[in-house]
């Protein structure tokens, strides 16, 4: 028995997988994807513009372009499988997201210092729902003709965002409790 790694002809992309892919099936998966993939875009962005003045904006800058990039990268290989995800659960999706900035946060003029906390851990689990679409994709690329390399890169992509979601809020963490009076220096 060999402890050595896996050949190549057996990475995941090259695992057998158990009959044809049922296109109904793939088209709700992707689609919730895509409402997940639409939410977490149009609220890192708006987070990377309210934390542009932080120590730790430039990360969150980062985050949004990396993650609108592989929004565009979920919508395209859509379309290349030739299915159209359902626009309502999209829409109620954005909708959700919008709601979400409206949330009560026991202050009426100001942001908490917990909310960055707050949405950084909800963008990493984002992420990580978007790690494991792109092990799954990866794993079935042979029947529905998804390049598992691009896949491959996809999850690394995901691997490195979570890792600065992580520095980010070791950085943000320590002021997430901190009383509105200190806030102001008083």
């Amino acid at each position: 028995m060999s402890t050595r790694p896996e050949s190549s002809a057996r990475r995941v992309g090259q695992l057998p997988t158990v009959g044809p892919p049922d296109r109904r099936v793939l088209r709700v998966y992707l689609g919730d994807h895509l409402t997940g993939a639409d939410a977490a875009t149009a609220r890192v962005r708006w987070m990377a513009q309210r934390y542009a003045d932080q120590p730790w904006g430039g990360a969150v800058g980062e985050l949004a372009d990396g993650i609108a990039s592989d929004r565009v990268a979920l919508v395209e290989m859509t379309r290349r499988l030739g299915i159209s995800p359902p626009i309502p659960r999209r829409w109620l999706g954005r909708l959700g997201e919008r709601v979400g900035r409206l949330k009560l946060n026991g202050r009426v003029a100001q942001t908490s210092p917990l909310t960055p906390v707050v949405e950084l851990e909800a963008l990493r689990s984002g992420i990580a729902g978007k790690r494991s679409l792109w092990a799954t994709l990866e794993v079935w690329s042979g029947p529905l003709g998804l390049d598992a390399v691009e896949l491959a890169a996809l999850g690394a992509r995901a691997d490195a965002q979570l890792a600065t979601v992580e520095r980010t809020l070791q950085a943000v963490r320590p002021g997430a409790f901190v009383r509105a009076a200190q806030e102001r220096g008083a």
